[in-house]
């Protein structure tokens, strides 16, 4: 029926009551019948149509008590289906009062909280109930109530109630139609309502009905212009609420309602329009808690993905971001804890931190700078947060790794470990993620030279895990191949400092290897059991908790249980591939864990550290295969150091695979320098495992072909090769007589010389037949024949190769001389012979590198070569002759540690001579040379020494107890300042200026409060001696040794030492002092020798800091222009004399 038809009337006059008064209803089968019956046509009924007057008995009928209240559940829900029905009709008038339609939407509400039940015969009769009042909007008649509250609150109370994860999306919908009419249609929301929302939002809400959390998500996002000043209200009234209980209460509620925010911040952020402003304002009270609170609280919702409320609240961001310099530490721990995360999940607002970050991880609490590693560490390290981090932020947290506080570095190191095995994949395709993140291991393994037992542990233990990863690569080509990308990126220290974690690991191995030994024992041998304690103890000091790990130790020993043992020995087995190491150390840890389970965590660190899990045997093969001329150019260099030491510090495991080391093939390459790579592999396999090198007809004819016509290089190390080879005598005599037959006139070449240095030192018994012919060839012709003088003053430093043949040849001809000396037996080295050698490197380090003294010309590049190799000559020789060297050829070796040449100087002193008395391959009497580079301009110099004195040096003593030699230097160095050429007695107040330096560098390199005694009396002790070579000189021994002890007491006083009288007897070194007799101490001047001038001088308040006494001129001069050279060296040449002729006498028995 159209409209043009006219108005259509309700056909259907339904009977319902059983009498007019309408108290009682017909029958219930009847009365569904004619319920039924009328709610099917009313639903036909379309509004625009229908003859509202036909309705109007209907309309009262159903309004009935004995029909809304029926005791029949189906009957109220046809009633209330058929009055939605009227309803929808008559809109947007309602035919009824307000107290009969406040009765109708309670009777709806009613059937409404039902809907839960969806098995319910009835449940279709709700759904129509509810779809009909969402699409109707007949909840905007309760609205329009004026007391509508209680109606409107119930509403929600239900709705929420009833609403679950299981229901049809379509009645969820229809649920928040009809709750969104309820919020936009009042004039005012009440409270019960706001707080019916809110609480959905509470976690536990959330947990125990999701539905509800989603519906009051989707209504607070839809009505949000509507609840923002409700939702203002309700958290100001928390705010001031929590302000008056302040005192003496906590902050719970406002806790609660803080978090609230931040589930409106992430569900509904519309609704929080006026109280993010709320927050800004928090950030500035002086309640420590609430700006605490306030920080975290805002620093989550700007990190909310997608919203960005940084943008929106520039304001409020601004002032978020000055809570980073808040007077609370706890304040500021918020605040970059919520910074950091902005990396992960807000990248580009997160850029706009980096300095920030950068200034909070420089923080002065520890707290922060904590709080600050663990929050980066916790980064996802997704591309964009790898975009948003600032290389500043990663370079100072690598500087944390080096924090003073323990807690701090390991926080810091973790952090850059755990980034950096988020990103190890990328490293190889990105040039930039290279960039960026491959400085990362050098960080780590820098922190070698802190020499700290917490941070050694550490960074042992993340090495294999988040550094290299092994545990996630399945075979050992993969884990090679990230070993070298690893490596190569390595700086120069950082390649130190990871050979060093090895080495460690390898002294540790050993340490443990004899305890194992000794827990096998007999458990009745005492001495067992004392060595074992001290073992226990000497283990337990490379780790942190030393006590913890001492006493898990001595009780693993007291299991004495094999399976244990063999268990720990294996994983440390060089010759245990990793599959076998990890299996050996589960089956171990397993049955340690049912004997004593205790034992597990004490004794963790040891197992951690001796499992041979970073460098293994398996990784060996295809490192060589790197290192060889087929492998990848890239990492050629990288496999070959990691090679060169594993040949060092486990050559068991390059043994295993000598067969492809020394494979021919690989020496016949065409490229000269994948062959020179090559034999230095063998060589240093041939160092590390004597007798080891294999022989075969084909390596020997190949190796003696390089010898004969390779390059110098090739020539040297294939010489060295063969030598090591067992029953290759013949070989070498004859490779010996081709190589010094080619020595004649003119012809020679550099390679032969090379090759035959390797010969005199290694195999001095095929060398001795031709030594007298080749060492007069050397000196005779070659040596003064060499062009050393440069007119212009001293050449530039090159590079060995850049001399030519000639002078190659030169070089090495020198290197002969001192390694055939070095290497000779005693009994086939003749007084002549040991003059010759000798004589020619002691002229060679005084003339700077000629063997006449040039007056005043210039050094070639040349000489400046041969008098470094000199003086690497004569330290060589004095290690195996001691008494060929003397006091003065010990004076000439200090000028070169200052020679004007920083490649000598610095070569000599960090290449030569510090790994020289390291390895105590030369007496303690070279100890005082190291402190002459007091002087030096590079501070990277000065370092190495003051490290290599307190780390290697200083722990050397002669006895038990007794001085080191070391701090037993001292008398040498002062006696070595006495006969310095920079010595003036004309400018005694600027000599002692100058040589002050001196002894300062080596009281800050050795001087502690346990040994300043000790020092302040070898100082005094001088004064009962004389100089024994001049007497001369002994008034400047006399002025030392109150210089020293003047700088020593100055050192005391400022560092608070107490300065005590040593109780031991000192003797000083009979090779430079002389005991004064009764009488010369009798007739010694009781008077002071240190000028009252200087110290007035020194004692005098400066304006400013001290200024550092001029360069001394032995550092600039020019080695053919040293002052006093005439009557110096006039002196010691006589001195040397007498101590060659003495020495040779000795060596010809």
């Amino acid at each position: 029926m159209s409209i043009e038809d006219g108005p259509r009337a309700l056909s259907f006059q339904p009977k319902l009551f059983a009498n007019a008064s309408q108290k009682k209803a017909v029958s219930i089968s009847e009365l569904f019948k004619q319920l039924k019956k009328l709610s099917k046509e009313l639903n036909g009924l379309e509004q625009e149509t229908v003859d509202t007057q036909s309705l109007d008995a209907v309309t009262r009928q159903l309004l009935a008590p004995s029909l809304l209240r029926h005791k029949e559940a189906g009957v109220v829900a046809y009633v209330s289906c058929c009055i939605a029905d009227i309803l929808r009709l008559y809109a947007p008038e309602a035919p009824y009062s307000d107290d009969e339609i406040k009765e109708i939407f309670n009777v709806f509400i009613d059937q409404l909280q039902l809907l839960g039940d969806a098995d319910n015969q009835f449940f279709a009769l709700r759904e129509y109930l509810l779809s009909s009042l969402a699409t109707v909007r007949t909840p905007a008649l309760v609205a329009m109530q004026p007391d509508a509250e209680e109606t409107i609150s119930r509403f929600f109370t239900e709705l929420f109630g009833v609403v679950s994860p299981g229901q049809p999306h379509n009645i969820q919908m229809q649920i928040l139609d009809v709750l969104q009419q309820l919020v936009e249609e009042p004039k005012t929301v009440p409270q019960d309502v706001v707080d019916v929302i809110l609480v959905q939002f509470t976690k536990r809400r959330q947990q125990d009905n999701p539905a509800a959390y989603q519906l009051a998500s989707d209504l607070a996002t839809n009505t949000a212009d509507v609840l923002q000043k409700y939702i203002y209200q309700y958290f100001n009234d928390v705010i001031v609420s929590a302000a008056q209980q302040r005192a003496g209460g906590t902050l719970d509620d406002l806790r609660a309602a803080h978090r609230l925010i931040l589930e409106l911040n992430r569900a509904a952020p519309g609704t929080l329009l006026n109280v993010v402003p709320q927050l800004e304002e928090e950030l500035s009270v002086e309640d420590v808690e609430i700006r605490e609170l306030a920080t975290s609280v805002l620093g989550e919702m700007f990190g909310e993905k997608g919203f960005t409320l940084a943008k929106r609240y520039e304001a409020t961001w601004k002032a978020w971001k000055g809570r980073r310099a808040d007077a609370s530490a706890q304040v500021r721990v918020q605040w970059i804890e919520r910074a950091a995360a902005l990396y992960q999940h807000q990248p580009q607002l997160a850029r706009e931190l980096n300095a920030h970050v950068t200034e909070k991880l420089n923080d002065v609490d520890e707290r922060v700078r904590v709080a600050a590693c663990q929050a980066l560490g916790q980064l996802e390290m997704g591309a964009a947060t790898q975009g948003a981090l600032g290389d500043d932020v990663i370079a100072a947290l690598g500087e944390r790794c080096k924090d003073r506080r323990p807690g701090v570095r390991a926080e810091a190191i973790v952090a850059l470990a755990t980034m950096y095995s988020q990103v190890a994949d990328e490293l190889e395709q990105s040039v930039a993620a290279r960039r960026k993140w491959g400085g990362i291991p050098s960080t780590i393994f820098e922190l070698r030279y802190v020499n700290d037992v917490d941070i050694d542990s550490k960074v042992e233990s993340i090495m294999t895990g988040a550094i290299l990863n092994f545990a996630k690569m399945r075979d050992d080509r993969t884990r090679c191949r990230r070993l070298l990308l690893v490596f190569d990126s390595l700086t120069a220290k950082a390649q130190n400092g990871f050979f060093s974690y090895m080495q460690r690991q390898r002294d540790i191995i050993r340490l443990t290897d004899s305890f194992l030994e000794l827990c096998e024992r007999d458990a009745s041998e005492v001495a067992a059991e004392q060595q074992q304690r001290a073992l226990a103890a000497k283990i337990s000091q490379c780790f942190p908790d030393r006590a913890k790990l001492e006493s898990g130790l001595l009780q693993l020993a007291g299991l004495r249980d094999s399976e244990v043992c063999q268990g720990l020995r294996q994983t440390m087995d060089a010759h245990s591939d990793m599959r076998l190491v990890r299996r050996c150390q589960k089956s171990a840890l397993k049955r340690l864990s049912s004997l004593a389970p205790n034992l597990l965590d004490p004794t963790a660190p040891l197992w951690k550290c001796v499992g041979l899990t970073t460098i293994n045997r398996g990784l060996v093969p295809p490192l060589i295969e790197n290192a060889s001329a087929r492998g990848q150019a890239q990492f050629r260099t990288a496999a070959d150091a990691l090679l060169a030491y594993v040949a060092k510090v486990f050559p068991e495991m390059l043994e295993l695979s000598k067969d492809e080391l020394f494979a021919v093939d690989e020496l016949q390459a065409s490229e000269p320098g994948a062959v020179e790579e090559r034999l230095a592999l063998m060589v240093r396999f041939a160092k590390s495992v004597p007798g080891a090198v294999p022989r075969s007809t084909e390596l020997e004819n190949r190796l003696a072909a390089l010898v004969r016509t390779g390059t110098a290089v090739q020539a040297k190390r294939a010489a060295f090769v063969v030598t090591q080879m067992a029953g290759a005598e013949a070989l070498c005599g004859a490779l010996c007589g081709d190589l010094a037959g080619s020595l004649n006139g003119d012809q020679f070449t550099a390679a032969a010389l090379a090759a035959l240095s390797r010969f005199a030192q290694h195999a001095p018994a095929a060398y001795a037949t031709y030594a007298d012919r080749v060492g007069q060839f050397v000196v005779q012709t070659l040596l003064r024949g060499a062009e050393t003088d440069n007119a212009g003053g001293d050449a530039d430093w090159v590079e060995r190769a850049a001399l030519g043949d000639a002078g190659v040849a030169c070089v090495y001809a020198v290197k002969l001389l001192a390694r055939w000396l070095a290497g000779a037996e005693r009994a086939g080295v003749t007084r002549e012979a040991a003059q010759l050698v000798v004589g020619a490197l002691r002229q060679l380090v005084r003339n700077g590198g000629a063997l006449q003294a040039r007056g005043g010309a210039g050094r070639s590049a040349l000489a400046q070569h041969l008098e470094l190799a000199a003086a690497a000559g004569l330290l060589r020789v004095a290690g195996r002759w001691e008494r060929l060297v003397g006091v003065a050829d010990v004076q000439s070796l200090a000028l070169v540690v200052q020679d004007a040449s920083f490649e000598v100087r610095s070569t000599f002193l960090l290449d030569k001579l510090v790994p020289a008395l390291a390895a105590r391959r030369v007496a303690a009497r070279f100890v005082p040379l190291v402190f002459l580079a007091a002087y030096e301009a590079e501070a990277g110099v000065r370092e190495h020494v003051r490290h290599a004195v307190s780390q290697r040096l200083a722990q050397f003593r002669p006895t038990a107890g007794s001085p080191s030699l070391v701090e037993s230097s001292l008398v040498r160095l002062l006696h070595m300042l006495a006969h310095h050429p920079d010595w003036d007695d004309a400018e005694e107040v600027r000599t002692l200026e100058l040589f002050a330096t001196y002894i300062e560098f080596f009281i800050t390199c050795v001087c502690s409060a346990q040994n300043v005694s000790l020092l302040f009396c070898y100082a005094g002790a001088m004064k009962r001696y004389k100089d024994r070579a001049s007497e001369q000189r002994t008034a400047r021994l006399y002025v030392a040794s109150e210089l020293a002890q003047y700088l020593l007491r100055e050192k005391s006083l400022s560092a608070n030492w107490p300065l005590n009288v040593y109780p031991g007897q000192l003797t000083l070194p009979d090779d430079l002092f002389q005991a004064l007799s009764d009488d010369e101490r009798a007739e010694q001047p009781r008077k002071p020798y240190l000028d009252p001038a200087f110290v007035a001088a020194r004692a005098r308040p400066a304006a400013g800091k001290r200024s550092r006494p001029a360069k001394p001129a032995s550092v600039k001069r020019k080695r053919g222009e040293r002052p006093g050279k005439g009557k110096e060296l006039e002196d010691s040449d006589a001195m040397d004399e007498d101590e060659s002729s003495e020495s040779s006498d000795g060596g010809s028995d």
